[in-house]
C-alpha cells in the first residue's frame, strides 16, 4: 500500500483544525476545507497517497498527522491498490441454453467509503508511552451476495477479483499525552481499521425456457483500499 510514494494530496481536512493551524503543511500539498465526520461525530483527517513517494517518507508525514493529540481518526488512502485486470465476463452465451439460467451484471457505480468494524492492529497505552503498529494484513474483498451470478461474472463487470484478498500494509507511532484539551488522560487506545471502496452492481437473470430478463437484486462489492487509525481516549 505504501510503496514508493512522493506526492501527497491531502483531500479533505477538519475545518476546525486547518483554521487554526494545527496541522502540519505537506510541500505544495492541496487542502480543503471540508470535514468528514464518522458515526461517532468525530471530524477525520484524510489522506490520499500515489506512488511517487518513499516508505520512508510516507511513513514521516503520516507520523507527523498522527502525533497531533487532536486528530483523532486519520484516514490513508491509496487507489492504486484498486487496480486489477480482470476481463469481462457475464453469463450470457449463444450455446445451447437447454434447462441453463443465463445471468448478467449490470449498472455497477461507485457507492461511499466504508471503514471496517473489526480492528486490523490495536495497541494500548498510557501518557508517555509510544504506541507503535507495524505490520501488514491480507484483506478479502467482498461482495454482499450473487444472486445466481457467477464469481468471473461479478469480477469481471465490477471490476476487482471478488474472491481475491488486498495486502495492506499499516504503520503508525504516536506518543500518549498526559492531557489533551485541558483533560488528563487516563490511556490511549490506538487502533487501525481497514477502509473499502465500494461499488454497487443490479443482476439480471433469463431463465432457460425464456427470453426476457428479471432483475434478481442489488447488491455491494467491499474492496480495501486504506487504512483508519483511530485514537480513543480514558481520561482520569
Amino acid at each position: 500500500m505504501f510503496k514508493n510514494l512522493s506526492r501527497i494530496m491531502i483531500m479533505l481536512l477538519s475545518v476546525v483544525l486547518l483554521a487554526g493551524g494545527i496541522l502540519p503543511r505537506v510541500g505544495d500539498a492541496q487542502e480543503k476545507n471540508e470535514s468528514i465526520y464518522n458515526d461517532n461525530n468525530v471530524a477525520s483527517t484524510v489522506l490520499t497517497v500515489d506512488d511517487t513517494m518513499t516508505v520512508s517518507e510516507q511513513y514521516t508525514i503520516i507520523n507527523e498527522y498522527l502525533s497531533n493529540p487532536n486528530v483523532e481518526e486519520l484516514i490513508v488512502l491509496d487507489e492504486s491498490l484498486l487496480e486489477e485486470n480482470i476481463d469481462i465476463e457475464n453469463d450470457t452465451n449463444t450455446k445451447a441454453r437447454a434447462i441453463i439460467n443465463q445471468y448478467k451484471v449490470q449498472n455497477v457505480r461507485g457507492g461511499p467509503d466504508v471503514t471496517g468494524s473489526s480492528g486490523l492492529a490495536t495497541s494500548i497505552g498510557g501518557p508517555g508511552v509510544v504506541l507503535v503498529i507495524k505490520q501488514t494484513k491480507s484483506v478479502a474483498t467482498t461482495v454482499s451476495a450473487n444472486f445466481g451470478a457467477s464469481n468471473a461474472a461479478l469480477s469481471g463487470s465490477i471490476g476487482w477479483s471478488v474472491t481475491g484478498t488486498t495486502s495492506v500494509a499499516i504503520s503508525g507511532t504516536f506518543k500518549v499525552p498526559s492531557k489533551v484539551n485541558g483533560k488528563s488522560v487516563k490511556s490511549l487506545k490506538f487502533t487501525a481499521y481497514p477502509v473499502y471502496k465500494t461499488k454497487l452492481y443490479d443482476v439480471y437473470k433469463m431463465p432457460w425456457n425464456s427470453f426476457s430478463w428479471s432483475k434478481q437484486g442489488t447488491g455491494t462489492a467491499k474492496k480495501a483500499y486504506g487504512i483508519a487509525f483511530k485514537k480513543v481516549y480514558t481520561y482520569k
